[in-house]
């Protein structure tokens, strides 16, 4: 397509070509993914969403990225509409991104992580770098010894889930965390609506509440495998971002061994595929074409 068409028709365009959806059980749990198939014999890419997310955060990036890629965009256990587990851990994400790396058959794969999916992405590139070709983390905030963290998410136990009348009601209490403004109400109905369900005659949000407990800390961390990793990455954040500002960017990129960037997306806050989806897939193609 040609992306000097006007925003709508960007955004519309894409709606008009959604993934096929696909589930398999890998790593003891039920996993879903989305795909589209893109050319003949095309290089992979999967599309890994953040916390609370799901596969179609990724619904205004992938389709694009299809017309030169074979483009995989799944939801992590407990979210979207992969299945729960009673407990959660870093481990068990990265061993669901393997399995949908090895069930899919797209090794040499390059993976694109945002937020809390570009610390999996990282985690599962220091696990498995027989199958990555590159990285590319979006927005994701890397937890330095050195610096002062605070908790985003009350993880100390989970609630009951809450129930909403019609999908209407449900749709307007939809938030970003951390809340921000100017992205399209087009995409963010699209998002709010892919993010419940009808349950026993009520609507409810499809991730599970036990996704919110703490999780055990992991072998390695996130900042502890940066220096580690074998293959190139690509760093990318949002030029308004608070969960990952300019100086926390930069100090990501020294931190690995082979890392371009920051590469910052003009006018996005941390949701930089629901903000600035087009922005995105700009700078994408830009890193993908090197």
């Amino acid at each position: 397509m040609s992306t000097a068409t006007p925003h709508l028709d960007y955004l519309t365009w894409c709606l008009a070509r959604p993934g096929s959806s696909h589930r398999v059980e890998l790593a003891g749990n039920m996993i879903h993914y989305l795909e589209w198939p893109g050319p003949a014999d095309a290089p992979c890419l999967l599309l890994i969403h953040g916390f609370m997310g799901h596969a179609h955060w990724w619904d205004f990036v992938a389709p694009v990225l299809a017309e030169n890629y074979r483009v995989i965009s799944m939801d992590l256990g407990g979210m979207g509409d992969s299945g729960y587990r009673e407990k959660y851990s870093l481990a068990d994400f990265v061993a669901e991104i393997a399995g949908v790396i090895a069930h899919a058959k797209l090794a040499p794969v390059t993976i694109v992580g945002h937020s809390f999916g570009g610390r999996c992405t990282i985690l599962t590139a220091h696990a498995h770098p027989e199958s990555i070709e590159r990285i590319i983390v979006v927005d994701s905030h890397v937890g330095f010894r050195d610096e002062d963290h605070k908790r985003r998410f009350n993880r100390e136990q989970r609630h009951e889930k809450k129930r909403y009348v019609d999908l209407r009601s449900a749709k307007l209490r939809f938030r970003l965390v951390p809340d921000e403004s100017g992205a399209d109400p087009l995409v963010l109905d699209h998002v709010a609506t892919h993010s419940l369900k009808a349950e026993n005659g009520a609507y409810v949000w499809k991730f599970d509440e036990a996704v919110m407990e703490r999780m055990p800390r992991p072998e390695i961390t996130d900042a502890q495998a940066l220096p580690l990793l074998k293959m190139p990455m690509d760093y990318v954040c949002g030029e308004h971002s608070i969960v990952s500002p300019l100086e926390h960017a930069k100090k990501i990129v020294a931190a690995a061994r082979n890392c371009r960037g920051p590469i910052v997306v003009p006018a996005a806050h941390h949701h930089v595929p629901i903000g600035q989806p087009l922005g995105l897939v700009c700078a994408l193609r830009a890193l993908l074409a090197k």
